[in-house]
């Protein structure tokens, strides 16, 4: 009896409908999303820690030598050298007149020689490229310095080596080289005090170089090739810089000889210049020889 009441309750009972279900599951996940958002509200809404304070830390500084150290240590390294009152002076090595040639590739073209050595000059090139040396002077491209001018040939040093170079065109001979006689001073000027009066009257009348440096044209097949370089009243400048007779000079001042309307140019240019590059040809190559009148 007992059983079949029970069994009529549990036939009296409605299963539970699928609207229900939806609804509980959807409010269930309304509160769990206002949950979310409550958090993510407040962690914004929420103050941040503010900072400590920065405070300077106080250090102490031992004023005691842990490591030792003197300044008497530094200076007793003598990083400077040291100072000797009598100090014994190097004397310099007396220039070799007999030094052997030198196996150099260079071409002595031009010397100023004089009694006074530090008026002396050299000219030389060296891979197609011409400059003018004075005395312990480098030698560009080598590291050979010029040690003596000479009438006939310089003497240069390389590595601590004397070493001779003779004028081109002259023959390498085991006797003394000439020397330039000594003259008073009362009846002849020095070549260097001629030179400078040379200049300074181009500078005052800068057509007069022309004078001293003659320009005549070479033409071949009616087409001018440039102007045949040669001395001209004196020959102090036109050897002073290097140059040979018969050169060909085919531009000056990066003006190109080779046309015939440049001469016309040429005048107005060289009032206002003060040095001269004047390119010629000799023995099929290039040489700048370069003029400075000051």
């Amino acid at each position: 009896m007992v059983a079949a009441k029970w069994l009529g309750t549990l036939q009296a009972k409605r299963p539970l409908s699928v609207t229900t279900l939806t609804r509980t599951a959807t409010w269930l996940l309304v509160v769990l999303l206002a949950w979310i958002l409550g958090r993510l509200v407040w962690s914004i809404a929420q103050p941040a820690t503010a900072p400590s304070p920065w405070q300077v830390k106080t250090v102490s500084v031992s004023t005691a030598n842990r490591s030792g150290f003197q300044v008497s240590d530094v200076l007793g390294m003598n990083l400077f050298g040291r100072y000797q009152q009598n100090t014994p002076v190097v004397k310099k090595e007396p220039v070799k007149q007999d030094a052997p040639v030198t196996r150099l590739n260079l071409t002595l073209v031009g010397v100023v020689a004089s009694s006074s050595p530090q008026t002396s000059l050299a000219v030389i090139t060296n891979r197609g490229k011409q400059n003018t040396y004075g005395l312990n002077e480098a030698i560009e491209g080598t590291r050979a310095t010029l040690q003596a001018v000479y009438v006939d040939r310089v003497i240069i040093r390389n590595s601590g080596r004397d070493e001779t170079l003779m004028l081109d065109g002259v023959k390498f001979s085991k006797e003394q080289p000439r020397q330039v006689p000594v003259k008073p001073a009362s009846k002849s000027s020095s070549p260097s005090s001629e030179l400078g009066k040379i200049k300074q009257e181009i500078l005052e009348k800068p057509q007069t170089l022309f004078s001293y440096i003659r320009l005549s044209q070479v033409k071949r097949d009616g087409k001018l090739v440039g102007y045949r370089v040669n001395p001209g009243k004196e020959r102090a400048l036109f050897d002073a810089v290097g140059l040979k007779a018969n050169d060909l000079a085919v531009n000056l001042n990066g003006n190109d000889l080779t046309d015939p309307a440049v001469m016309a140019k040429l005048w107005t240019e060289l009032s206002q210049a003060t040095d001269f590059t004047l390119t010629v040809e000799r023995e099929g190559q290039l040489h700048d020889i370069y003029i400075e009148l000051r």
